[in-house]
């Protein structure tokens, strides 16, 4: 007689777990609702159904029924069935098995869900960015591509690379970055300069932002990261320039300004006399 799955792994406990076609699961948007909450709004994350498209969803939703419409209304989880949802539409297009989505019944009063929802929310914690770059290398070294890997992690191909540079960075980048002070992509943009300039440029960055509020910070930050590009010179200084210059000098500032086809061989005399 095979045993049960409490019996082989030695739980304290057992609930049943059901599945639902997510068509079947009902989101609430009735405001007077104690299942209500207004993120039912938001649109669906493409991230986390391409997620799920490639291995399900792997937390279960909480779901109540409905003492009216005896309807299965999601408590907690409402951004995985809209996902789900849109995984199944990509899996049918491809002739697929549609996924279903794992439930556990909410077993609190009705009354009291938005504190479920609300604590369910908060309790959540992300990986720190360097922890998810880790992560991210390993499954590189697993033979896997970047796209894959963006999928697993609900994210672009782009931010993949851009975790893993962290990597490379100097402590002092990743420290930053860890704590909130400056983001990925700035991280990304210092990898560009030496060792020493990056641990300079952070400084001046995490200084940038102490004290003021997040848009006066990304506003100084951005105008920190400016600094490090070089000058793009306008038509009228390159023409104040080629007025005053002569051979193989002014043959090049004649082709930036498209007077010439293409920048005119010169003698070496001709060299000396415009330097």
């Amino acid at each position: 007689m095979a045993k049960k799955s409490k019996d082989v792994y030695g739980s304290d406990g057992q609930t049943n777990l059901l599945t639902f076609d997510p068509e079947r699961l009902v989101l609430v948007t009735d405001e007077m609702s104690p299942l209500y909450d207004d993120r039912v709004n938001l649109p669906v994350d493409e991230a986390l159904a391409r997620n799920i498209d490639y291995q399900g969803v792997l937390e279960p939703i909480a779901i109540a029924k409905n003492p009216e419409t005896g309807a299965a209304e999601v408590v907690f989880g409402r951004q995985r069935v809209k996902a789900a949802r849109l995984a199944n539409e990509w899996r049918r297009a491809r002739g697929e098995a549609p996924l279903l989505v794992p439930a556990v019944v909410y077993q609190g009063k009705r009354q009291s869900a938005l504190d479920a929802i609300a604590s369910e929310n908060e309790a959540r914690r992300a990986d720190s960015p360097i922890g998810r770059a880790e992560k991210m290398r390993r499954h590189r070294a697993m033979g896997y591509g970047d796209d894959q890997i963006a999928v697993i992690y609900n994210c672009g191909v782009e931010t993949v690379r851009a975790t893993l540079s962290l990597l490379e960075s100097p402590a002092a980048v990743r420290e930053a970055v860890d704590a909130g002070e400056i983001t990925v992509t700035q991280a990304r943009q210092l990898s560009k300069l030496n060792p020493d300039e990056q641990r300079e440029k952070v400084r001046e960055l995490v200084k940038a932002g102490e004290g003021v509020k997040p848009h006066e910070r990304a506003r100084r930050q951005r105008e920190v990261l400016a600094s490090n590009k070089p000058r793009t010179r306008g038509r009228r200084e390159i023409e104040a320039r080629l007025a005053v210059a002569n051979g193989l000098y002014a043959d090049a500032l004649r082709w930036v300004l498209g007077l010439d086809d293409e920048p005119q061989a010169t003698s070496a005399a001709e060299q000396q006399e415009g330097a």
